[in-house]
């Protein structure tokens, strides 16, 4: 019969070696399989073990007799016992009569009371309780009235005009059209650019002209604001006295204004309805003067500008002091 043990070392002869010893045998006793050689590794790190399987003869172990298995002999069942028959449930007993002997020691016979009999409650008498004043309850709670912050009202401020010198009139618009229609030949716009007549002192007009000015006007004036505020910072630049420049074509600061003024007396006419703050797009500085002068004189609102550039709004409130005069 073969039987086998593994062993490890730190080679292979020595894996063999610790099984030799432990088997007390010698090497031509045993068969020997080498299941690895094992690594040393780089400064013993990585480094595994070498493993051996020895295999050795030992003598055949007699065989046993098998022992006789007994079966169990089943015993009969034991009979049951008869079941006792139920008890019978005795009749309730007859209520006694007991004997109760009043104050005058005369004894009377009382019937005793039956099994199912209930007492009913006694009625005790409760002193009243004390009625406390119930305090009176309005349906609804009375709200504080809020405090309304006063709202300071925008109103354009009239522009103090300085005179501007014809000299520097005239070079600021030879600056100002060049600027301008260098500007268009960048864009590819075919257009002509042409000085008004002059209504205010300190104010240059130029007026663009063409066949197609849709790129020139963009959406909602953004480009001829673009040229106007580009063309304000030549001007302001090179000139010693302040001008200020207007650029318009096909008459859209006209229209545009109208279209203003409708707006805030549109909205204005909802605010005085629903009595609630309405807030309108961004505006630059010139159409947001437009709104105030616009509801300067309307009853019933007030408006004000919130926000900062170039995201700053004109805020049309119901007028709280108007509604107290009327």
């Amino acid at each position: 019969m073969e039987k086998f043990i593994e062993t490890t070392g730190d080679t292979r002869d020595a894996a063999i070696e610790a099984a030799l010893k432990q088997l007390g045998m010698d090497r031509d006793d045993v068969s020997v399989e080498v299941l690895d050689n094992g690594k040393k590794g780089f400064l013993g790190i990585g480094a595994t073990p070498a493993r051996v399987r020895v295999t050795y003869e030992v003598p055949d172990e007699p065989v046993k007799k098998a022992e006789p298995v007994h079966t169990p002999v089943e015993k009969p069942a034991k009979p049951r016992r008869a079941e006792k028959p139920a008890k019978e449930e005795k009749p309730a007993a007859k209520p006694q009569k007991l004997s109760i002997t009043d104050e005058d020691d005369t004894p009377r016979l009382v019937k005793a009371a039956p099994a199912d009999f209930v007492p009913e409650k006694l009625e005790v008498e409760r002193p009243p309780r004390r009625e406390r004043p119930r305090r009176e309850r309005s349906g609804r709670r009375e709200r504080r009235p809020r405090e309304e912050r006063p709202i300071t009202p925008s109103v354009p401020k009239e522009r103090e005009l300085i005179p501007v010198s014809e000299e520097c009139m005239k070079k600021a618009e030879q600056l100002a059209t060049d600027f301008v229609t260098g500007l268009l030949e960048k864009m590819g716009v075919e257009g002509t650019v042409t000085t008004l007549p002059q209504v205010e002192c300190d104010q240059l007009r130029l007026e663009i002209s063409g066949p197609d000015m849709g790129p020139i006007i963009g959406r909602r004036g953004d480009t001829l604001d673009a040229i106007q505020y580009l063309g304000s910072l030549v001007l302001n630049n090179a000139l010693d006295e302040h001008v200020r420049l207007s650029v318009n074509t096909e008459n859209y600061r006209e229209k545009r204004a109208e279209s203003l003024e409708r707006l805030a007396r549109k909205m204005a006419m909802k605010v005085v309805k629903s009595h609630r703050s309405m807030t309108l797009e961004p505006m630059n500085p010139y159409e947001r003067r437009i709104i105030h002068a616009a509801l300067q004189d309307f009853n019933g609102v007030t408006t004000y500008s919130t926000g900062t550039e170039p995201g700053r709004r004109v805020v049309i409130a119901p007028d709280n002091n108007f509604r107290s005069r009327s």
